[in-house]
């Protein structure tokens, strides 16, 4: 009886399991320097997923972290990107404090999931206004989210506030089809969203993330001038980052289209793919990559060459 890509994923999955392992001890919100006037708030630290281990989830042995927000102090109040899930906004917002008695004042959407934007809600209610491309809106209203926002832009816009441009740059469809950079140019760094991770790329097909726009929407990325990257997920990154992750990704794609000319079935794609060799075989996202690998697989099937 052949098995189903489903069964397969899941056996892939369990397999990723820690057995008689102790699973790593969660870790706490942390704020952190990045450049002057520049920080970053990463965390909290589970396992298995960023809420923790539930029923559903993949034990693989790393620690998972809501999306990484940035806080840009200026002499006039204080800009963040993104506010983690809704449960986390209290904390963020003491982390903000404990750099800063300037109030924040502007909200600024990567894009529409919930570990990212799952506070635009709380955020709303204390009356920070929001601004986001307008295809986060509509996801955030149509994924029935709290707290969508009343400012929206199409290709791009700024903010400025004490001497301070935050600029917000729409460059193609990626991991989804809101994906939004936010660059500054004075300090040469962007916060790119989950356009790029510490980890291996996840396309979000519910939500218009596509893996053939996904690589040019990274090469409008290289078009900027910085050097330092706020990831989605993780660690600060630089652009020799994001210049080596552009070819890792050629390669998966590539790989892919081969197997469907040769006609491996979907069910053997992970099997077959072999991502070792890039580095993507485990790390925080391959679970949530593995999800969706017979979406990835219908792509590459309909893509032009």
């Amino acid at each position: 009886m052949r098995v189903t890509l489903a069964v397969l994923v899941a056996g892939v999955l369990a397999g990723l399991t820690v057995r008689g392992q102790q699973r790593p001890a969660p870790e706490p919100m942390r704020i952190e320097k990045v450049k002057e006037t520049l920080y970053v708030v990463r965390g909290p630290f589970n396992p298995c997923a960023p809420g923790g281990c539930g029923p559903s989830s993949a034990d693989d042995g790393l620690l998972h972290e809501p999306g990484d927000v940035a806080v840009r102090v200026t002499p006039e109040g204080v800009i963040l990107v993104d506010d983690k899930f809704a449960q986390n906004v209290a904390e963020v917002l003491e982390k903000v404090k404990s750099i800063t008695p300037q109030p924040i004042k502007y909200l600024l959407n990567s894009h529409h999931h919930a570990d990212h934007a799952g506070g635009d809600g709380e955020i709303l209610n204390r009356g920070i206004e929001i601004v986001a491309h307008r295809n986060v809106r509509d996801n955030i209203i149509r994924n029935k989210q709290a707290g969508p926002p009343r400012v929206v832009f199409n290709d791009q816009a700024s903010i400025f506030l004490g001497g301070v441009e935050a600029r917000m740059l729409y460059l193609g469809r990626g991991h989804t089809n809101g994906d939004t950079v936010i660059y500054f140019p004075d300090l040469k760094t962007v916060h790119t969203g989950d356009l790029i991770i510490d980890g291996m790329p996840v396309i979000d097909y519910p939500n218009g993330g596509s893996a053939v726009e996904f690589v040019a929407t990274l090469r409008n990325l290289l078009a900027l001038d910085f050097d330092t990257v706020v990831p989605g997920h993780g660690r600060i990154l630089t652009k020799d980052d994001v210049r080596a992750y552009i070819p890792k990704f050629e390669t998966m794609n590539q790989r892919t289209r081969d197997l469907v000319k040769r006609r491996v079935a979907k069910d053997q794609l992970i099997a077959r793919l072999q991502l070792d060799d890039l580095g993507w075989a485990h790390t925080v996202s391959t679970t949530t990559f593995l999800r969706s690998i017979g979406q990835y697989y219908d792509e590459i099937v309909g893509a032009k060459p």
